[in-house]
C-alpha cells in the first residue's frame, strides 16, 4: 500500500469517527423518555371518621375508569406518615386516602399533619400539584393547611358539607344565621374567623366546587351543617379563588353522613369537576 492509499484510508477513518460523534450528541427522542405528569387527588375525611368515608367514591371511580386507588396515607399523632399501597406515576387519576389516626384532633393540628404529608409526597414521589375532595371538618383541615404553607399547588377542590361558619352542636344553631344582602354572614363563628385570617396567605388560583346537602326536613341543612354555614365559604375566601360553584343536593342521601359515602349524584359531580 503506497502513501496515497494510506492517506485516503486515514481520511475515511476520520470521517467515520466524525460521523459517529455527531450522531452521538444528537438529542434522543423516544416515547419512553416523555412522561406526562398525573395529578393525584387527596381524599380527606372528617371529624371522627376514617378511610371508609371514601370506599364507595373510590369504587365508583375505578368501576367507571375515572380514577385509580393508589395509596392510603396514615398520619400518626406523632406526625409520622405511613404509606400503604403502590404509587404508579402512569396512573392518570391516582387517588390517595388521607387518614388521621387521631380523628378527633383540632383543625389546626390536622393542618400541620396534612402539610407534613404533602412534604412527604413531594420528596418521595416528586408530586408537584394535587386535587382534593374533603368532607365536613376535613375541609377546614385542607383550607387551613393550604393557606399556611404552599408545598404543593392545589388546583381543584371539591368541598362537601364544609362547616365554614360552624356546625350544629358546635357553635351553630338552626335558623340563627343567614347570608345578608351584602353577601356576608350575619354571625361569624370561630371557623369563619380562621378562614378570613387566611386571606393574605391563601394562594389564588384554586377552583372550588362547594357541595352541600338539604335533607328536606325544613332546616336547610344536612342535619349537621347548615347551608348558610357552607355558603359562608364564599365571603370568607371567595375573592382568592379562581372559580367557585355551589351545588345543593336533596333527598335520601343528602344527610351529613351519607352525602359523600352514598350519594351517586355527588360522586359524579365531584369526578366531573375534577376530571373534566
Amino acid at each position: 500500500m503506497n502513501n496515497v492509499q494510506i492517506t485516503k484510508k486515514l481520511k475515511l477513518i476520520w470521517l467515520l469517527l466524525l460521523l459517529v460523534a455527531v450522531v452521538a450528541i444528537q438529542p434522543q427522542h423516544t416515547t419512553s423518555a416523555v412522561q406526562h405528569y398525573h395529578r393525584p387527588t387527596l381524599l380527606i375525611h372528617g371529624l371522627a371518621a376514617s378511610s371508609a368515608t371514601y370506599d364507595h367514591f373510590v369504587a365508583r371511580a375505578e368501576r367507571t375508569d375515572r380514577g385509580q386507588y393508589a395509596l392510603t396515607a396514615r398520619i400518626t399523632p406523632k406526625n409520622k406518615v405511613h404509606l400503604l399501597g403502590h404509587w404508579d406515576p402512569n396512573d392518570p387519576h391516582p387517588l390517595i386516602k388521607v387518614v388521621f389516626i387521631d380523628n378527633m384532633a383540632s383543625w389546626q393540628r390536622n393542618a400541620m399533619w396534612l402539610n407534613h404529608l404533602l412534604h412527604v409526597l413531594k420528596n418521595k414521589y416528586n408530586i408537584r400539584s394535587f386535587d382534593a375532595v374533603a368532607h365536613s371538618r376535613g375541609n377546614l383541615d385542607l383550607l387551613m393547611a393550604y393557606g399556611q404553607q404552599h408545598l404543593l399547588e392545589l388546583k381543584r377542590a371539591v368541598l362537601v358539607s364544609v362547616p365554614a361558619n360552624g356546625a350544629l352542636g358546635r357553635g351553630d344553631e338552626l335558623g340563627a344565621n343567614r347570608i345578608l344582602k351584602d353577601g356576608q354572614p350575619k354571625l361569624e363563628r370561630p371557623a369563619y374567623h380562621d378562614l378570613v385570617q387566611l386571606r393574605p396567605t391563601f394562594p389564588p388560583g384554586v377552583h372550588v366546587l362547594n357541595i352541600m346537602g338539604n335533607d328536606g326536613n325544613g332546616t336547610h341543612s344536612d342535619g349537621r351543617v347548615t347551608n348558610v354555614s357552607s355558603r359562608s365559604l364564599k365571603p370568607a375566601l371567595g375573592m382568592r379563588l379562581a372559580s367557585y360553584h355551589n351545588l345543593v343536593v336533596h333527598g335520601r342521601f343528602a344527610t351529613h353522613h351519607t352525602i359523600i359515602r352514598r350519594n351517586a349524584k355527588v360522586q359524579r359531580a365531584a369526578m366531573n369537576f375534577l376530571w373534566h
